[in-house]
Order: structure tokens, then sequence, then C-alpha cells
């Protein structure tokens, strides 16, 4: 809920930002204040493409709340999104010659403009909203693996807009072991002793442990501060909003019964698939239109077969067969690149041509899935389908790793937007968080950020 609020506030100060470079642009055009008749011939076409615009925005990356530094690399993303949302701008009006708005010189001025002030109220946010007006102190009741990850992540992404401003330990525990730097917050054994060492702290969320959850002392401090505003949540909780994925101490039956509600989804399972279908047609097409040159330079970079098939484990564990352009070297009769068993594509891999880094880099060496999707083996989005080989090492060692299996595969997923390569057991185990974190909140929204930031790493040719 945090992480959605500060995100909303973002996109608030865009569209103010944008309409106010409309305004000022129309201003700039005829050099006076645009009259009742131009604001409205404008303002329906453009709200339209200001929509849009959001839409860029999320794509190169400006609503990820870790990225929003006052950086070049940051600012950067202003220079991408302009000149694309400008020159869509310009097709869609000279689509719609019949409109009673034209406004060419307009359109490139709220461009300068409206982009102009949008970085503007980024660089003040970043400065001031993010780490004073909007920022969440917060106090860490009891000490996990799962509460430094977030300590951790919050001193690297400062950004988030959450500071850590007390520690409430067990008597007798110490916070070295886990974190050499958390000595520098304040480590208390009661609520109240943090503060009594700082009584003008203002605490506006107290995140709590499973470890501490049953402390009746704790409780009832926690339960005064409620009249206080101060908000109290689970580690559970906090740690998925923050880290996107599910805590490994929450897995157990009952917390899969309870969070994992498939019948609740099963009319938009439906509406997937006529997604699914839309999109697998417009792979084919463009599959039809760049094969014959996609064949050709995959015969010249090295000899072996254009195509490669491969069992994947779908829904339910039923084996298939997955289909994607050659992208290794052809090193058996099959064309597998695979000559001890099988092994993990690591991100220096050898066994990958010349073409097939590019490929990869591009995704277009998974174009042919297309055809997995009209067989309804896999969907668009999913988690990434495992081989039978490594599943069946995964599943020893995590049992819950089939729960995985319980909806079809994808083309793309929430693990493979967060990280490329997960070429280990214990970092296929980490995925094995983010598809249950994806399993547990799927849906039109989190299915269109997977789609939208998936056309972001394509743009930057970011595949592995």
């Amino acid at each position: 809920m945090y992480y959605r609020i500060k995100q909303l506030t973002l996109l608030v100060g865009d569209w103010l930002m944008l309409y106010a470079g409309l305004y000022l642009g129309v201003w700039l055009r005829s050099w006076h204040p645009p009259t009742a008749a131009q604001w409205s011939n404008l303002f329906y076409p453009m709200t339209g493409l200001f929509a849009l615009a959001t839409v860029i925005f999320f794509i190169v990356g400006l609503y990820d709340l870790g990225q929003a530094k006052n950086s070049w690399r940051f600012f950067q993303k202003f220079f991408v999104a302009a000149p694309i949302w400008l020159a869509i701008g310009v097709v869609y009006f000279y689509i719609n010659q019949g409109s009673t708005a034209q406004p060419k010189t307009v359109l490139l001025l709220c461009t300068v403009v409206g982009f102009g002030l949008v970085a503007g109220w980024r660089y003040l946010h970043n400065i001031f909203l993010s780490k004073t007006i909007l920022k969440t102190n917060i106090v860490f009741a009891g000490l996990t693996a799962e509460t430094m990850d977030i300590i951790k992540k919050l001193q690297k992404e400062p950004e988030l807009g959450f500071e850590t401003v007390g520690v409430i330990v067990r008597p007798g525990e110490t916070a070295q072991e886990f974190l050499p730097g958390l000595a520098e917050y304040p480590l208390v054994e009661k609520y109240s002793d943090l503060l009594t060492a700082k009584p003008d702290l203002s605490v506006q969320l107290v995140v709590v442990a499973p470890s501490m959850a049953q402390d009746q002392g704790l409780m009832k401090e926690l339960y005064t501060q409620l009249f206080r505003q101060t908000g109290v949540i689970n580690l559970a909780k906090f740690y998925e909003e923050i880290m996107q994925r599910i805590p490994p101490f929450t897995f157990s039956e009952s917390w899969f019964i309870a969070n994992l509600q498939e019948q609740e989804k099963k009319i938009y399972d439906r509406f997937r698939i006529l997604i699914d279908f839309i999109f697998a047609s417009l792979m084919a097409i463009v599959f039809a239109v760049t094969y014959p040159l996609v064949a050709l330079l995959i015969k010249i970079s090295s000899p072996g077969p254009i195509f490669f098939a491969q069992e994947r484990v779908g829904r339910n564990g039923q084996i298939f067969k997955i289909y994607k352009y050659r992208s290794m070297k052809a090193m058996t009769a099959d064309g597998s690149a695979e000559t001890n068993g099988p092994q993990y594509a690591s991100i220096e891999d050898n066994r990958i041509t010349a073409l097939g880094k590019f490929m990869r880099k591009t995704r277009l060496d998974e174009l042919p899935q297309f055809i997995n999707i009209f067989k309804n083996e896999m969907s668009l989005v999913g988690p990434r389908p495992e081989r039978p080989e490594f599943v069946a090492q995964l599943t020893a060692q995590m049992p819950y790793y089939a729960l995985r299996h319980l909806i079809k595969p994808g083309l793309t997923g929430w693990a493979q937007i967060h990280k490329s390569y997960y070429g280990t057991i214990e970092e296929n185990l980490r995925k094995l968080e983010y598809d249950l974190y994806y399993l547990k909140n799927r849906g039109i929204l989190v299915d269109t950020a997977i789609i939208l930031r998936t056309f972001n790493i394509l743009g930057r040719m970011a595949g592995r």
C-alpha cells in the first residue's frame, strides 16, 4: 500500500505537469492564454495522449521508486520518452485529419515544456518529497534474515522514501551477525525505550516479525500507538510489498490455502485466453515476416538446425516441448549444446553463438513459442517453464516448488523482469518466491505491468 501511494503521488504530479505544459504550450504559440474553445478542442485528445505518456513512463522505468534518483541515468529516460510520445502524437493527429484540433506547433511545445516540467517535478520530488514529507519512519520489531534484507534495501534505495529509525530486539540479541552497519540504529528491548531515548521521534510504521507477534508486552505498547496514528504491519506483508516476492518463512500448507485462491481467478484466466490468442497472432505475423532472414542467418552463423525443441514442465506437471530458434552451438546429433547432461545456461556461456547472443538480448529466439501459446501449453504471462530434470532437483529441496505449476507457464513472467538468469539451485529457489508472488497477486494490473516492463527489456536489449 505504501509503495502504491508513493507511485500514485508521482502519477498525479506527472499529469498536473503535463496539463500545465499544454496550457503553457498554447500560450507560447499564440502569446495569450488559451481561450475556452481552444482548451475544449485540445483537452480530450491530449488527455488520451497523456495517458499514453504514462504508459511510456512506466515502460522506461519512471515509476520504479528504486530508480528515482537525481542522476543522469534517471533523467535520460525523459530524453527517450519525449520523442517517442511526440512521434505517436504526430501519427495520431495525422490519422485524425477530421479533428477540429491539429496542434502541430502546440504538440511540439507541449513535449518540450510538459516533459521539462515533469522532469523538474521529479527532481524536486527526489530531493524533498520522497525523503522528507513523504518519508516513512519505520521501527522493526524482531531480527530475522528477512528483516535484514529489507533494511539493506532501504539503505541502498533511500528513494523508496522509508527510513529505519529503530529496531526492537529480544534481551541479549545482537544485530552484528546480520548486518554490521545496524549498530547505527537504536537497538532497544521495548518500544517505550525508543521513545524515551528520542522523545521527538515520529514513527509512522512498526513492522512486526513473527517471533515478536506473541510478545504480549510489545503488543500492549503498540496498541497504544494506534491512537497516535502509528501503523502496525506484519513482516510478511511488508516484505512482500517492498521486495515484491513472498518471504520463505511464510511457506506452509495453511498459508497457501489461505492466499492462493485459484477459484477466484477462473474468470480472469478465461479472459487471458483471448489476450494470449491476440498476442500469439501478432507474434505469428512477426515470425512469418522475419523467418527467411533469421533462418538464413542461423544457418550461416553455425552448423545445425534452425529450431530447437526441448521438454519443459507445464501446468499440472504436464510435459510439453517448447520451441525456440537455436541460439547455441549444435554439439550433439539432435542439435543440443549439452554433452554432459542437463545444465543451466550462464551469463557468459561460451556455447551461445554470436547471433544467439543478439537473439537472446532481443528475445527473438523465443518468437516460435507462439506455437506453444496456440496449443494452450503456455500463456503470455506466467512462471517460465523449467526442464523436468531441474524440476526434480528443485522439488526435492523445496516440496512447494510444484505450486508454480498451478497455472500455465508464460513467455515472460514476474521473476524474469526482476532478474534474467537463475542459473543455480539457490537462485531458482529465490525465483520461486517471485513466482508465488505472481500466483497470489496475478490480475490485469500485474500482467499489464509485466508486459510493459518486458517491452522495456526488449527496447534496451537487456535480455539474456
